[in-house]
């Protein structure tokens, strides 16, 4: 017979802020939960910058909190403040939060102690350089005439209104542009194109017609900073 043991488990995190600059510090709220048959003992909670929702060994950790003993069923919820790396790299990260972060506690299941921010972090440069202004992608459209089915293929034309910002002229701007097959399933971690300086329209490569794709456009000023907006458009095709 199995020996009866504690399972910590966390169940939510989510962070003070959707914008932060390297050095600087926010608050990462999480709550862990004992789902196992026995009290679990005092154990260590560490917060990580991932850049999946998943703990690896190249995630940046950011700090920890102390989580007294719980009983079968019982939960700590508590509020940690937390300091990015001044040598975090910029980009778009999940929060991760790992119960038992230095494993002394022997629990049934070992694999379910880490949960993952929904909402992501954009880590910046910090200076007075804010990001640019931008209010996102306007147009995704294509041209398919006819019936669409396996073999043809169209690109698409992406246009936005050009961004603003407090250092970076209009002309030097450029914009990152995600593409995904399903809503809000962009990878933010890579661009899939990046547009020339300071345009307002990109063409994509010919796409197989047959599949819907979803566009987000992203502002970036020279030193890398990037506006934090999510205006998702599905590719529209104007010839049918």
């Amino acid at each position: 017979m199995a020996p009866r043991r504690p399972d910590l488990v966390e169940m939510t995190v989510s962070v003070s802020k959707r914008s932060v600059p390297r050095g600087a510090t926010l608050r990462v709220t999480d709550v862990v939960r004992n789902a196992g048959r026995t009290t679990a003992p005092p154990s260590t909670t560490g917060y990580y910058l991932s850049r999946d929702r998943a703990r690896g060994p190249s995630d940046v950790r950011l700090g920890r909190r102390h989580v007294g003993g719980l009983q079968p069923g019982g939960t700590s919820r508590r509020s940690a403040p937390v300091r990015v790396p001044s040598s975090a790299v910029r980009g778009f990260y999940h929060v991760l939060a790992c119960a038992d972060d230095r494993h002394r506690v022997r629990e049934s299941v070992e694999l379910n102690n880490c949960r993952a921010s929904a909402v992501e972090l954009d880590v910046t440069t910090p200076s007075g350089h804010s990001a640019p202004v931008f209010a996102g992608l306007e147009q995704a459209t294509t041209c398919i005439p006819g019936p669409i089915g396996k073999g043809r293929s169209s690109s698409y034309r992406l246009s936005w209104k050009s961004a603003s910002d407090n250092v970076t002229p209009a002309g030097a701007i450029v914009y990152d542009i995600y593409q995904a097959t399903t809503p809000h399933g962009e990878n933010f971690s890579a661009a899939t194109y990046t547009s020339r300086a300071g345009a307002t329209s990109h063409e994509t490569p010919l796409l197989p017609a047959n599949e819907s794709y979803y566009f987000v456009v992203l502002a970036k000023d020279l030193e890398g900073n990037r506006n934090s907006n999510r205006v998702e458009r599905l590719g529209e095709n104007i010839c049918r």
